[in-house]
């Protein structure tokens, strides 16, 4: 039983790799699919899903961190299906979205750029000039995501654990090494690690579900949530009495403290949720 990432850029093989693993493995395989969860999951078109995978950050976003949020709805749907073990997935950045995973099997899918060219022309029946263009263009785009948002090079060989080249190594022989290595002891899931990886779900799931309601710190271990909210400002209409400050103080700090009680309990695996919520303060 194993998790196995594959990377790969555009027209690379690498989803013929990965549905053709899946198969021999008897693993479920996935992508796309993770986005129409994450989409109706949290409620969120598809479409903004599609853009945070694809594009590099913009001016604003880098300020509101609105790919982020994005992002972490992809990683929570992605991390429902890891915890029931044996896929294989081939979105982008499934080796970051699952970094905190350790047995992960993280594979790099290359290939030349005349074969990508090539192949790109076979599915869509363009000039070579216009499809090197459009390899060249998403290519880009995928460096550029992966060092804003993991400040990492998708194309640096030492974040994974096997490379292959699709040349003289045909898909066929990329997926018969991809297998053995899934079998390897390494890269089996144990007890502990499922305990880590159901854990893990479950904290990303509820920060995710949290991210419209404050900023918070969520810890779980054994399905045991701890769930850590640092003081909020508060902005003063005109004067108010320092019993008043308290009281209304008091009354947002309950408050805020039984909905991330409600909404955590509402995710798959909590056993029992503890709050520590400082009380707000004024400015």
């Amino acid at each position: 039983m194993a998790i196995i990432t594959i990377s790969r850029g555009s027209f690379s093989y690498g989803q013929k790799i990965a549905e053709k693993v899946a198969e021999m493995l008897g693993y479920e395989c996935l992508s796309r699919e993770i986005l129409i969860e994450a989409s109706q999951l949290f409620n969120v078109s598809e479409k903004k899903l599609i853009k945070s995978l694809h594009d590099a950050p913009s001016i604003l976003e880098r300020i509101t961190h609105g790919r982020e949020k994005y992002l972490s709805y992809i990683q929570t749907a992605l991390l429902e299906h890891v915890v029931r073990d044996n896929i294989v997935y081939h979105g982008l950045a499934g080796h970051l979205l699952l970094a905190e995973i350790p047995q992960v099997l993280k594979v790099l899918v290359i290939a030349e750029i005349e074969d990508r060219i090539a192949l790109l022309q076979q599915r869509h029946g363009i000039p070579r000039n216009q499809a090197l263009a459009v390899i060249e263009k998403e290519d880009k785009h995928r460096t550029n995501w992966a060092r804003y948002l993991y400040n990492t090079d998708v194309n640096d060989p030492r974040v994974y654990d096997i490379v292959i080249k699709i040349d003289r190594l045909k898909v066929q022989d990329a997926c018969e090494i991809i297998c053995c290595a899934a079998r390897s002891e390494g890269y089996q899931t144990t007890v502990e690690s499922k305990s880590i990886i159901i854990d893990l779900a479950i904290s990303n799931h509820i920060k995710t579900a949290l991210q419209s309601v404050c900023e918070a710190e969520v810890f779980v271990k054994d399905g045991l949530v701890h769930v850590k909210v640092s003081a909020q400002k508060i902005r003063k209409s005109g004067f108010i009495s320092p019993a008043l400050q308290m009281h209304v103080g008091a009354t947002l700090q309950n408050d805020l403290t039984r909905q991330i009680v409600e909404i955590a309990n509402k995710v798959p695996g909590v056993k029992n949720v503890f709050c520590d919520v400082d009380m707000p303060y004024y400015t």
